[in-house]
């Protein structure tokens, strides 16, 4: 097994999933979780963003779609998230796998959201390059993720059809 630290990459990843699972239960989730996982800490730091950053997906009228992408957070991201952690951890042979899904899935719900963000008639440029910047580093992630997994999968694949023509 190699080690996570000289898998680049992999190590890159990581940080995300270990940053990823506390902002989905302290942000993204906050109104569809129950009282008692939606404590008062998470409701400041959601309320400090909305008001620092005027997100329309976390104010009173958010869109049914958007909704259905904090449920996928909390029924699919967290659950890869927890798993990916030791997977990566231990060099699982599945990563590449799992996270093709998560990286393509997580590039698509977040270019959703920005094509949606630069829709708004009632926002500001300089307001949008703000959500911009939080939202676009998912959509590269997911972009760079989904590529590298890709490119993973093809390359064993590859090595498995050589192997079996000699």
């Amino acid at each position: 097994m190699t080690s996570l630290w000289s898998r680049k990459r992999d190590l890159v990843y990581f940080g995300f999933f270990a940053i990823h699972i506390p902002i989905i239960f302290l942000v993204d989730a906050v109104p569809v979780l129950p009282g008692l996982l939606g404590n008062a800490v998470s409701r400041q730091i959601r309320d400090f963003y909305t008001a620092t950053y005027r997100d329309k997906f976390f104010e009173d009228s958010v869109p049914a779609w958007f909704t259905s992408y904090i449920w996928m957070e909390i029924l699919y991201h967290v659950p890869l998230s927890i798993w990916a952690l030791g997977a990566l951890l231990r060099d699982d042979p599945l990563v590449p796998i799992h996270l093709l899904v998560f990286g393509f899935q997580s590039f698509i719900t977040s270019w959703t959201c920005l094509i949606e963000v630069w829709s708004w008639e009632d926002r500001t440029i300089a307001e949008k390059q703000n959500l911009t910047t939080l939202y676009g580093p998912y959509v590269a992630l997911g972009a760079f993720m989904a590529l590298d997994m890709f490119g993973r999968i093809r390359s064993s694949l590859l090595r498995l059809d050589k192997s079996k023509r000699e």
